[in-house]
């Protein structure tokens, strides 16, 4: 019996084998699912209002959009949803290993002191020259290191989570109203936490940087692609603003 093809068969497999361990290896980014997450954010103990997060990817377009939306006593005081948009570029068969930002804005109505908007313009060589303004003034930024906006953190940690479950430390370098710094996450314990009367396994990470009086906490589910079930800031030690996920829904 010729046992030709099941020997170009085995060959086959082992080279697939081989492929697709190479591949992975050299894989750096790995984005969450198109998706829409919700989360209801509280200030000093008092309920402000929600936050919805949509994240699409759409021939080589990524685009990660908040909106936060005041509810309750805030809304009388609160006139404007405030809302970041991020928008990258990753070509569907490029090169390119991870995703290139391209613009973050952020606005919170007409002429607010908090509004920004940045440029991101690279090289091939992943040099970045940025463009932005805040509070009415504008500046420019150059630097050799891979930037992105703050409102990208938690899609960057379900990146790095989703290569790497086993993650103890790692560090992003952030731009935000003219400054670069360098956010790094480390992991502070294994918790359980409830999420829709279900409790799933969390991880606990700090989240700071250099100079910072804040402190941020996220808790990240590997059953919901790494991202934040629960976030706590703190503020000179005190519990400032915290957010709590109550949906998750991806998009088809």
């Amino acid at each position: 019996m010729d046992q030709q093809p099941a020997y170009l068969l085995k060959i086959f497999s082992l080279l697939l084998l081989v492929f697709t361990a190479d591949a992975f290896a050299s894989a750096e980014f790995i984005l969450p699912p198109d998706s829409q997450s919700r989360y209801s954010i509280t200030k000093y103990g008092i309920k402000l209002g929600e936050m919805q997060n949509t994240l699409s990817y759409q021939n080589g377009v990524i685009n990660y959009t908040s909106i936060a939306t005041a509810t309750g006593m805030a809304s009388l005081f609160i006139k404007e949803d405030p809302e970041e948009i991020s928008i990258l570029n990753w070509p569907e068969n490029s090169e390119l290993k991870r995703p290139r930002q391209q613009s973050y804005n952020y606005f919170q109505g007409k002429n607010h002191k908090k509004n920004q908007k940045i440029s991101f313009n690279w090289s091939a060589e992943d040099k970045v020259n940025i463009e932005g303004t805040y509070k009415k003034k504008t500046y420019k930024l150059s630097s050799g290191k891979i930037l992105w906006a703050r409102q990208l953190l938690p899609v960057l940690m379900s990146s790095d989570l989703q290569l790497k479950p086993d993650t103890i430390s790692d560090s992003f370098y952030i731009t935000n109203k003219g400054n670069i710094d360098k956010y790094t996450y480390t992991l502070e314990a294994t918790e359980n936490l409830e999420f829709k009367n279900k409790n799933y396994p969390v991880l606990k990470f700090k989240i700071s940087y250099k100079g910072s009086s804040r402190m941020t906490y996220a808790w990240l589910s590997k059953a919901h692609y790494y991202l934040p079930l629960k976030i706590e800031q703190y503020k000179k030690g005190a519990l400032n603003v915290s957010m709590l996920m109550t949906d998750l829904e991806l998009i088809q």
